[in-house]
């Protein structure tokens, strides 16, 4: 497959009409039309609608479009890999983090790189746990610190910590430095997005086992939206220190660690076994246990550090 092909098509795709990614790309609008459709008989599908309106993708071109971002970052890479001296790691690297673990890591993590490789450009970005290993696997994203991942053959998992989720409540002075057992959240509010929330399988486990009936809140959200949820007093979740410990200490809500049984995820850093890490990505891998083991021994990141010790 002619690279530059993939290069036309992703201009094409973005936007939207042949004459003005033929300008672009300083080329002539029939040799790019021709590119296209070179690489739309080399795929055997059709990747545009075409008409006086311009280029629409179809189902099977957003399909490829993803894997062409992929490509064109593995290529990248690549480029910078090889220009990268000894010692002096150079380039993007692109991290997708679930929301609490970006609270936990994005300032310890900033500073040092920084400090230590000022030729490394960082890119941090904020996901759901369901979405961003699709994401990162497709080639979006380099590294991903998330508490829901997958195994499989074309990604190495390591652990960082198993965190401990902490009952977040509305503010009650009363309830603060205190436990709950599991069996005392009948009858809460509870706020947990059923289809993407890593501890809604285990809470419901729990409950079954003990016969524990617990209610749902009518709304759930991302995890900003159920603090806001909860500050309001809507009701309350289940949500880590990292998340929770600054507006604790403003007394705008209060926490308690749930307890017989004690709820937990495992938080873990992933890169890919399938392409290689370029010098500036080990780097930032460095950072980031770094930064986890800053943040765990400050107290502001509660669980059991699995982070080996080197």
């Amino acid at each position: 497959m002619d690279f530059r092909r993939i290069q036309h098509f992703v201009h094409v795709a973005e936007l939207g009409s042949l004459s003005k990614a033929a300008e672009r790309l300083n080329i002539v609008q029939p040799a790019l039309s021709q590119s296209i459709k070179r690489l739309e008989d080399e795929l055997g599908v059709l990747l545009f609608n075409r008409s006086r309106k311009g280029m629409a993708l179809t189902d099977s071109g957003l399909t490829f479009l993803n894997h062409a971002y992929g490509i064109l970052n593995q290529y990248n890479r690549a480029k910078e890999s090889l220009s990268t001296k000894d010692g002096d790691p150079q380039g993007l690297v692109s991290v997708a983090m679930t929301a609490s673990s970006l609270e936990a890591l994005t300032v310890p993590l900033a500073k040092s790189l920084m400090q230590q490789y000022p030729k490394i450009k960082l890119n941090i970005e904020s996901g759901l746990a369901a979405n961003i290993q699709q994401s990162f696997e497709a080639g979006d994203y380099d590294l991903v610190v998330s508490h829901l991942v997958t195994a499989s053959a074309s990604i190495h998992i390591e652990n960082l910590i198993e965190e401990e989720l902490f009952l977040t409540s509305p503010y009650n002075p009363n309830n603060l430095g205190t436990d709950i057992e599991f069996k005392s959240l009948e009858g809460l509010s509870l706020i947990i997005p059923q289809d993407r929330h890593g501890v809604a399988p285990e809470v419901t486990k729990y409950a079954r086992e003990g016969n524990i009936k617990l209610k749902t809140a009518q709304v759930a959200g991302t995890m900003h939206g159920t603090l806001q949820l909860i500050e309001a007093g809507v009701g309350h979740s289940f949500l880590p220190w990292s998340a929770i410990h600054e507006r604790v200490q403003q007394n705008r809500i209060s926490a308690r660690k749930v307890v017989s049984p004690s709820l937990h995820h495992t938080v873990s850093m992933v890169y890919p076994t399938h392409r290689p890490l370029t010098p500036a990505t080990i780097a930032v891998m460095d950072l980031i246990r770094l930064a986890a083991r800053e943040v765990y021994n400050k107290g502001n990141w509660v669980g059991r550090l699995l982070l080996s010790s080197r």
